[in-house]
């Protein structure tokens, strides 16, 4: 009796492991297709895994609103996102659709930055969430990870920057491109004390 009990035991500890096993290998297969994350090693990847939250939006529900302040970064595993503005009639006007493995959102983890558009459901969506309060968290319990992992969040946001001036650039020249960008940080640099002072 007592070695059946055991054999048992095992067999569901087999059963169950599997499971989480393949569940673990769809969270890396996820973040291995996300440009933001698809360069980070394996063992930080899976290091990031328990600080996801998976979340499902019915069609045409919002994520989050224009101005609102930002929590953190979605990714989108299923679904399509349409990313909004309004305009200066008050009507919302798309911007972009986001689908699978693209991102939103990846400000708000740098800090209490406000939404700068809309994300609304165009079909049902599911998402995973990495909030700003949980990368904190992750900084203190793993510092070596959660440094990479912020490190690749900077590392977009500033290839998105190099593009914007090449894109500024079809709009006026690159000289002139220049000028915004560093007028743009002038404008950054009154933020900053509030950022670097943020808990």
């Amino acid at each position: 009796m007592h070695t059946l009990w055991h054999t048992l035991q095992h067999a569901y500890q087999r059963l169950f492991q599997a499971q989480e096993d393949a569940h673990t290998r769809e969270l890396l297969h996820i973040l291995r297709h996300v440009p933001i994350f698809q360069h980070l090693p394996r063992r930080t990847l899976r290091t990031l895994l328990p600080y996801l939250h998976a979340r499902t939006y019915r069609r045409h529900e919002v994520l989050y609103f224009e101005g609102d302040p930002g929590l953190g970064l979605y990714i989108i595993t299923r679904g399509t996102v349409r990313l909004l503005t309004e305009n200066e009639h008050g009507q919302l006007e798309e911007l972009t659709r986001l689908s699978e493995y693209d991102t939103c959102g990846h400000l708000a983890l740098l800090g209490e930055f406000r939404r700068l558009e809309t994300a609304q459901a165009a079909t049902e969506v599911q998402v995973l969430g990495f909030f700003r309060p949980d990368l904190k968290l992750l900084l203190r319990r793993h510092p070596t990870a959660g440094a990479a992992i912020l490190q690749a969040v900077a590392r977009y946001v500033a290839a998105r920057q190099v593009e914007l001036v090449g894109l500024l650039e079809q709009c006026a020249n690159r000289r002139q491109a220049l000028i915004w960008l560093q007028e743009a940080g002038r404008r950054a640099e009154h933020r900053l004390p509030s950022l670097l002072s943020e808990r």
